[in-house]
């Protein structure tokens, strides 16, 4: 009887550790245009769960889906380019499950 009751107590603890995997985190992207007139579109990269995400691949496409700026992120999970003419999207490849594209109308003023 009582293995029975500590399996139980072991089985609902792994259970509730695994469980934290469930809630997985998403990836977010803040971009704004810089004070130097726009000229310049600045992203922060990273998480739900307010970790970074330094390293990861970034594009950026005009509204012809041709490439006009790609890198990665810095060790501060930053990434900046030349605003382009016309419309334009950002897109954060962080992996699998991870990736986020965001439109120009997203982008924000500072």
């Amino acid at each position: 009887m009582r293995y029975k009751s500590l399996f139980k107590a072991s089985f609902f603890l792994a259970m509730g550790l695994l469980s934290h995997s469930a809630f997985a985190h998403y990836p977010l992207l803040d971009c704004y245009y810089g004070s130097e007139g726009g000229l310049h579109v600045y992203c922060d990269a990273g998480f739900s769960d307010r970790s970074k995400a330094p390293n990861v691949m970034m594009e950026v496409f005009s509204e012809d889906d041709e490439v006009i700026a790609q890198g990665r992120t810095d060790e501060n999970a930053l990434f900046d380019f030349k605003r382009p003419d016309g419309a334009f999207f950002i897109i954060m490849d962080a992996g699998p499950g991870h990736v986020i594209e965001i439109s120009d109308d997203e982008v924000r003023e500072r």
